[in-house]
């Protein structure tokens, strides 16, 4: 018998948001919307006085990068609008020294995801754990062992979220395209 002073203790349930669907970026979804949010969540750091890629970019370099790897977006089915993106497997290094990427984005068995955003006005409804989410289980589908981000080690309340989330501090890059270092951060999939 329960005691109605005191309700048995639940666990809240996780919903994701009402109305929103993730799936694949498509070739007719538009790039200047797309660039439009990452400017948009990406402000914050603009206040800080940081200078991430995503915080400016142009929308021709974003369709370079998402042509790059998988890009997935949470679509609000009300008004079609994007307003959660993830790029996953987006390849980070190249030929220069300051292109050549974090070592361990190279390893064969890490996987990494980038330019993660979500609508500033639809944050903490659940879209970034759905996205976050998605990546994971495309990285397990292709039998990683790790999925690692870079993120800028000064904004502390991100690097937060990623912590509570299992990811774990692995290392520090500098882009040499960003005026801060970043932390280089992986969880587990196994």
């Amino acid at each position: 018998m329960t005691d109605p002073a005191h309700p048995p203790q639940t666990k809240p349930t996780f919903a994701p948001p009402a109305r929103m669907t993730v799936r694949r970026l498509r070739p007719s979804d538009s790039m200047t919307e797309l660039t439009g949010l990452l400017h948009r969540a990406y402000a914050k750091q603009v206040t800080l006085g940081m200078h991430a890629l995503a915080s400016h970019q142009t929308p021709e370099v974003t369709r370079r990068r998402v042509d790059k790897g998988e890009c997935f977006v949470a679509v609000d089915e009300v008004g079609g609008q994007i307003i959660g993106s993830i790029m996953f497997q987006e390849p980070s290094w190249g030929g220069s020294a300051t292109e050549s990427g974090p070592r361990w984005f190279r390893r064969p068995d890490v996987a990494n995801f980038s330019q993660f955003a979500v609508e500033p006005s639809r944050q903490g409804q659940g879209i970034g754990r759905l996205l976050l989410e998605g990546v994971e289980r495309r990285a397990r589908e292709l039998g990683m062992a790790e999925l690692a981000l870079s993120t800028a080690e000064a904004d502390a309340e991100l690097v937060a979220f990623y912590r509570a989330r299992g990811y774990r501090d692995i290392d520090r890059f500098d882009w040499g395209v960003t005026n801060y270092t970043s932390l280089i951060m992986s969880k587990s999939l196994r």
